[in-house]
């Protein structure tokens, strides 16, 4: 897998990893056709090259438009002077506006990744332009920092503890 392309997690991550469903499922199939929900943006931790972590985007913009206003809004009551989120992020993803829901990110290993998603008139790995790239890296850099210094809440699961179970598994792999 390359660093900055979409991809789908197979089932086997949450049931190793996500055994409390915090993070986001992949979407049930209908009739044999998996849905391809959600896809997640990928980028390669910077201290073990073997660990990805995982952006899941969406195309619900009202939804987060509205979280992410209410928390600068909550920042502007206390007096914040320059407020700021770093948990969601908005770009153009394939022609359309999307968010990056950096606070639902997770890290995960090349073999939990199912599939590369391509795009159907192209045939090629989808990505995103080089400078929302670097902002989505960045600002789930910044979050990364933040939790790794105690602020747990700014994401929905436990990904130090995942993030330790992956190093572990890579670790237990080489031995073998």
């Amino acid at each position: 897998m390359k660093q900055g392309e979409f991809c789908f997690i197979a089932d086997a991550f949450y049931d190793i990893h996500d055994k409390e469903c915090l993070l986001m499922q992949n979407k049930e199939t209908v009739d044999g056709v998996a849905h391809g929900r959600p896809c997640f943006y990928a980028f390669a931790d910077r201290q073990n090259s073997l660990i990805f972590w995982c952006v899941p985007i969406s195309s619900r913009l009202d939804k987060y438009e509205r979280v992410y206003n209410h928390k600068i809004a909550k920042q502007r009551e206390k007096g914040v002077k320059y407020p700021k989120c770093d948990t969601l992020f908005f770009a153009e993803v394939m022609g359309a506006r999307k968010v990056f829901l950096i606070q639902n990110m997770f890290p995960v290993t090349e073999k939990y990744i199912a599939e590369i998603y391509i795009n159907k008139l192209t045939q090629e790995a989808v990505r995103i332009p080089q400078n929302a790239e670097a902002d989505v890296i960045n600002r789930a850099n910044d979050v990364l920092r933040l939790v790794r210094r105690g602020n747990r809440h700014l994401v929905f699961s436990d990904i130090i503890k995942t993030y330790d179970a992956l190093g572990a598994e890579l670790a237990a792999d080489t031995k073998k």
